[in-house]
């Protein structure tokens, strides 16, 4: 499996910046859409974060349809915790997991992520738009950093 990163938003920094005695950790977010693009993600993720010291967090929002309650639907917690877990289990980093219910993909994201997150999707490679990359460039336009990683 041939994975290849590309940037969507490069934002330089302007302005001088103060000296930090001890910067706090990089967070990193890896959106789960299926275990294979989650797992490269998750792999390319921390490829780019090597030698600093991160915090990834591998997020999974599962969309429910207006008539069903946003409460914990336990049958659904505990498949995609099973998922989740078997994708972070095969990462020597320490990885943390969070599900959420919610109506909208995109919105649940956009309200969960705190300002210019640095985000990495993974993503098929294909000749046409696929969803994850409309789902990032959706996170760039809003003023995200975001690596896709593109799995062959």
């Amino acid at each position: 499996m041939k994975s290849m990163i590309a940037f969507l938003s490069e934002r330089p920094g302007g302005g001088h910046v103060a000296p930090v005695a001890d910067p706090p950790p990089v967070e990193v977010i890896v959106p789960y859409s299926n275990p294979v693009l989650a797992a490269a993600a998750l792999s390319g993720a921390l490829d780019l974060a090597c030698g600093l010291e991160t915090l990834v967090t591998l997020v999974a929002v599962h969309v429910l349809p207006f008539p069903a309650p946003l409460e914990c639907q336990e049958g659904i917690r505990h498949r995609l915790e099973a998922n989740l877990a078997a994708i972070v289990r095969t990462t020597p980093a320490t990885v943390r997991m969070k599900i959420v219910f919610a109506r909208s993909r995109q919105d649940a994201f956009l309200r969960l992520l705190p300002r210019r997150s640095l985000v990495v999707v993974g993503a098929r490679a294909r000749w046409w738009r696929t969803r994850e990359e409309r789902f990032a460039r959706t996170l760039a336009a809003a003023g995200h950093s975001v690596a896709i990683i593109t799995v062959k």
